[in-house]
């Protein structure tokens, strides 16, 4: 793993989340669309590097793509 791509990581979730304190409750809860495992405990591997980015981009075209 290289640790730029984990800061990368989260410097996205505190885009796409809106800030550090939701960001990091995101990261530390269990996700289903990670077998139940937090995503923060995925950023140690590529494979779990990637998986995460890809949550987090789809969360961010969701929020893109809602209009009340």
């Amino acid at each position: 793993m290289h640790e730029h791509d984990r800061a990368r990581i989260i410097a996205l979730a505190l885009r796409v989340l809106n800030g550090p304190q939701q960001a990091d409750e995101w990261l530390d809860r269990p996700n289903v669309q990670l077998g139940g495992r937090p995503p923060r405990e995925m950023l140690s591997s590529d494979v779990g590097l990637r998986r995460v980015e890809e949550l987090l981009t789809q969360l961010d075209d969701d929020s893109r793509s809602y209009t009340p």
